[in-house]
């Protein structure tokens, strides 16, 4: 079968992505069994899964860290009825929120109250999240309904990332694979970061008009993640997304998780390893 991407890149993506199976998302460390357990229950329930939901809501590049810290710490304060926030007054949301890590733009932090409410608003009319899930197996037409339904979930978005990234953070689940073969023909989200890999290994900005639209791109990297993973595309998405992503150590999040850019199984294709190792960053 004729594809669009080497054999030598798919295989050296594999390797580069081994690593981050240890690096899940925060929120996900917060599940019991993780580094800092905050939630007594699992992810696959319809609690957990409404705390994925809860957190993808707030989801923005660069802040997951905060919307995770927000969410436990809202359940820390609230227990159960941080599932119930759209029959509590808005004052009593906003007195609890006070204090708690929030998102870094001043409208985000604005907004987060609504963003809430909204979702537990969702969380009224669905029902059980689990069996909302598992469904007719439309899982884009599930796109449409959170994008549209929640608030600021990106209802005017063409691609629709914090429904899409709420869809990834259910495949934590221990047993998502056999629960849901809708994943491996899913279109999951994408970054900059993807944006940036493009460019540095495809060694294109888009030929023409269409290829540089959010569809295409999506489907670029919907056909990358099942030829890289074909039993699990969703495993590329953390790998990808933290390509020179900006971090605390090392510079970026990639070099971070994979302890430099001299064991990372990319560095001999990737033209940000090779400037660093001629001096310049």
């Amino acid at each position: 079968m004729n594809s669009e991407f080497s054999a030598e890149l798919i295989s050296r993506l594999r390797k580069y992505a081994d690593p981050f199976v240890a690096h899940p998302p925060s929120i996900i460390s917060h599940f019991s069994g993780g580094a800092e357990p905050y939630f007594p229950f699992e992810i696959g329930s319809d609690k957990g899964l409404g705390v994925l939901l809860l957190n993808a809501a707030l989801y923005a590049p660069g802040d997951e860290i905060r919307s995770a810290e927000l969410i436990s710490g809202l359940y820390s304060r609230m227990g159960d009825r941080i599932f119930k926030l759209n029959r509590i007054p808005f004052e009593e949301l906003r007195k609890n929120l006070s204090g708690l890590p929030a998102p870094s733009d001043l409208e985000g932090r604005k907004r987060v109250p609504g963003i809430l409410r909204s979702v537990c608003d969702f969380f009224y009319r669905t029902g059980s999240l689990g069996n909302w899930l598992k469904g007719d197996g439309d899982w884009e037409g599930k796109v449409l309904n959170l994008s549209g339904d929640v608030f600021w979930m990106g209802k005017t978005s063409r691609l629709r990332t914090k429904a899409r990234y709420f869809l990834w953070l259910t495949t934590f689940q221990s047993d998502f694979n056999s629960k849901y073969a809708v994943g491996e023909n899913f279109n999951w989200p994408i970054s900059a970061g993807h944006a940036r890999f493009r460019l540095d290994f495809m060694r294109t900005r888009g030929k023409n008009f269409t290829e540089n639209t959010p569809e295409y791109r999506l489907q670029f990297f919907t056909k990358l993640a099942r030829e890289t993973f074909p039993s699990a595309p969703w495993r590329l998405f953390l790998p990808l997304s933290s390509y020179l992503k900006p971090g605390k150590t090392l510079g970026f999040e990639c070099r971070r998780i994979q302890g430099g850019c001299p064991s990372c199984s990319l560095a001999m294709l990737c033209p940000s390893s090779t400037q660093l190792k001629n001096g310049r960053k």
